[in-house]
């Protein structure tokens, strides 16, 4: 992007460097002042301005043409302060200050003067990964996989920028000098300049695109746990989410769906009647859902409340308890498709069937996973405004060039002529990624020739989202004298991710989905003769990514069994999966650490029931492996569940900062415990039974376990967190409540309610 195009961006809208714009192509600059504009947004609550300088040290300058670029990722101003771009959202995973933290280390930047705001629009802030065509999104974890190399040259060539200009201005070499917090010094005589004082000449000086890297040893900020930078504007309600914009002739939209999942609007019988209520626009029906666009929130709200709708049914699903008929009838099934095969199962299961020997014995289990839903505390909405020639988006975006690519196609125009504002994020567990509800503000706007802010409710937020589909699975296992698996056979049936969204791989692959098979397809045991299958039951149900994807589900079956299986061989869980894993050095370190961070070696204290399960994460096409391993302890009180301690150990490669790996595990320690006793979607009359958190509930504060997490040090390359505490949490619980009651529970969510 040329300089002078970098500026219209800055520009746009009144807004420099520290905006949502970023470093993306937008209209022609308007003529006021930073300042004003500032005056003028921050008056009015939810203003368009991202608070980015969130350090005490650093604040917005008044003009923005004195910042200037140094590469894709940072700006300069003569005063030194520092703006780091960031290209994926912030979704709570820290990667505001993870990411930006990599880059200054290598900038040798002053941490104090960073601040960072988020960026689009450029190909260098795009991946291809996760089985997506190229593109900017955040999801299976890979923002630290992808970026870290990336930010770290393009922090280093920011360094060598200063360090050649600082070394030419001081008249000595390049060799003779160095940097730290912002300045170049010269070694010898200890004079300096700082960074700003360079900003003209370094910003001129062409890049070198392979620069030197620092050494570990010469790193001051990679491995440090740094604070998260944008804590102090979320504490202090000026950070800005998607349902906080505003934009000059907003209005504000209300979105009423279908009584059905799959529901379509034919007709609106009063769209007169409820177009002359106080406050109402317009009344626009959409592909999916109808919409009142009005001056405010709650008289679109109103106003869709009192909306007659003829609507049709569309695929109706079937209600829950077929579903899991069906499910069940498939795991029957003759028609499953192999994913993995090693020696020959099958030839296993029918000698210990039809002439098992000495202490030979055959194993197996049915489990089952519910559909659930994001539900994520912010409900999903988006600010658009369609133009002529260019349309222009506010929002929680998880995947901004996906909303270019549907908006473009919409309204034929180009992707680049989609201009997206990422804000904050309040929660998205992969459900922003899907654009609908940006369609919906599109569609509304177009209608009205204004920006337009459509908010969905929470009921419908959850009665018509994306969902994780609901899966069965049948354990089966050929155990030998020594207690040991011989076989395997793991089975996984249910509505297929892929089949429903990414036809061409389910395809590719043979006609099976590695989301279904997650850890079990490459299986990380040591087991002779592997049979892995799977079997697709269609429904008529709108399926999409969740934190984790399969792996809740998939390794709930597998650890759960295995924990069986070291039971029926009255062998430690531990000690067994340690004979099972003999060959894997890194997966006996994290359960090593894990299980004496909990003790494991004691005896629990009277009354203390514990459970273990252990996960290999691999992230999606094999960019990681993260490993994990869980030690749940609980006490039984007037017969239920009450959870004390969480122990968890996990290798993730190099930790950029451990107070954010610490954080990811425990909020997706959280997460899972929800997943584990509460979440479920259950279907009835082709609707979504659920609607709100009364009965779709979350877990509370009371029920929080303490947890503690010990971070494996490692010599790898820094490798995902956001999703990889979730998988081992619901075997560990089950595996720790069998033990205080005898029972074994194979259906998520648990009968054991929580205390």
């Amino acid at each position: 992007m040329s300089q002078r195009t970098f500026e219209r961006a800055r520009h746009a809208d009144g807004i420099d460097g520290a905006a949502s714009a970023g470093f993306a192509p937008a209209r022609a600059p308007q003529r006021e002042s930073r300042r004003a504009f500032l005056k003028t947004g921050l008056a009015v609550a939810g203003s368009l301005v991202l608070p980015l300088a969130f350090s005490e040290h650093v604040q917005a300058a008044e003009d923005g043409t004195r910042f200037r670029e140094i590469n894709d990722w940072v700006r300069v101003d003569p005063d030194g302060r520092t703006i780091i771009g960031l290209s994926q959202a912030e979704v709570g995973q820290g990667v505001y200050t993870g990411l930006p933290q990599l880059l200054a280390d290598e900038m040798d930047a002053d941490w104090r003067r960073v601040s960072v705001e988020f960026v689009t629009g450029r190909d260098a802030y795009r991946i291809a990964a996760a089985n997506e065509h190229p593109q900017q999104f955040v999801g299976a974890s890979m923002s630290v996989t992808m970026f870290q190399q990336r930010l770290r040259i393009a922090g280093a060539q920011a360094r060598e920028a200063f360090l050649k200009a600082g070394a030419r201005r001081l008249g000595v070499r390049p060799t003779q000098c160095a940097t730290k917090s912002g300045r170049v010094i010269h070694l010898q005589t200890g004079r300096s300049l700082g960074y700003g004082e360079l900003l003209a000449d370094a910003a001129q000086l062409p890049l070198d695109p392979q620069p030197r890297l620092k050494a570990q040893s010469a790193r001051t900020l990679i491995g440090q746990p740094l604070h998260k930078l944008d804590v102090p504007a979320k504490v202090n309600g000026s950070a800005v989410f998607g349902i906080d914009v505003k934009v000059p002739g907003m209005l504000a939209g209300a979105v009423k769906m279908a009584p059905t999942l799959n529901g379509k609007p034919v007709a609106v019988r009063n769209r007169d009647t409820v177009r002359a209520l106080p406050g109402v626009v317009e009344v626009v029906q959409a592909k999916d859902a109808v919409i009142v666009v009005a001056n405010t929130y709650w008289q679109a709200k109103k106003a869709c409340d009192a909306l007659d709708v003829q609507w049709e049914a569309g695929a109706v699903p079937a209600d829950s308890a077929a579903i899991l008929a069906q499910r069940k009838a498939a795991l029957m099934s003759e028609q499953a498709v192999a994913a993995t095969r090693i020696g020959d199962a099958p030839a296993q299961f029918n000698a210990a069937t039809h002439d098992a020997g000495a202490g030979v014995k055959v194993v197996e289990a049915d489990y089952h996973t519910p559909y659930i839903v994001h539900a994520t505390m912010e409900p999903v909405n988006a600010t658009v405004h369609v133009r002529e020639h260019e349309i222009e988006v506010w929002g929680p975006i998880q995947g901004q060039d996906k909303v270019r690519w549907a908006l473009g196609g919409i309204f034929k125009l180009p992707p680049e002529k989609v201009i997206v504002h990422t804000t904050f994020l309040g929660g998205s567990f992969g459900r922003k990624y899907v654009p609908d509800f940006v369609i919906h503000a599109a569609v509304a706007s177009k209608a009205v020739g204004r920006p337009v802010k459509v908010t969905r409710s929470r009921e419908d937020d959850i009665r018509h989202g994306f969902y994780r589909p609901g899966v069965s699975a049948r354990m089966r296992a050929v155990l030998g004298a020594d207690g040991y698996p011989r076989a395997l056979h793991l089975r996984v049936v249910g509505q297929s991710l892929y089949w429903s969204i990414k036809r061409d791989y389910f395809e590719k692959a043979g006609g099976w989905d590695e989301t279904m098979l997650d850890g079990l397809y490459d299986l990380g045991y040591a087991v002779p003769n592997l049979l892995v299958d799977s079997v697709s039951v269609d429904q008529h149900i709108p399926v999409s990514f969740m934190r984790s994807v399969g792996s809740t589900s998939s390794i709930f079956f597998l650890e759960s069994f295995v924990n069986e299986l070291a039971h029926a061989a009255r062998v430690d869980p531990l000690e067994y999966r340690r004979t099972l894993l003999r060959d894997d050095p890194l997966a006996l370190r994290v359960l090593e650490r894990t299980a004496a961070r909990a003790n494991w070696a004691r005896k629990p204290a009277a009354g203390v029931y514990r459970g273990l399960a252990y996960s290999l994460y691999t992230g999606r096409g094999g960019a990681f492996t993260t490993y994990v391993a869980i030690v749940a302890e609980l006490r039984m009180v007037d017969g239920k569940a009450k959870l004390e301690r969480v122990v968890c150990g996990v290798d993730c490669g190099q930790a950029i900062n451990p107070m954010l790996v610490r954080e990811m595990m425990e909020g997706g320690i959280g997460f899972a415990l929800t997943n584990t006793f509460k979440s479920e979607i259950t279907f009835k009359d082709g609707a979504v039974v659920q609607e709100n958190f009364s009965d779709y509930p979350l877990l509370s504060l009371s029920e929080m376990p303490k947890i503690e997490v010990e971070i494996v040090e490692s010599d790898r390359t820094p490798q995902g967190c956001g999703e990889v505490a979730l998988p081992p949490v619901a075997p560990a619980v089950a595996a720790a409540l069998f033990e205080a009651s005898g029972k074994r529970l194979r259906t998520m969510p648990l009968e054991q309610a929580l205390a």
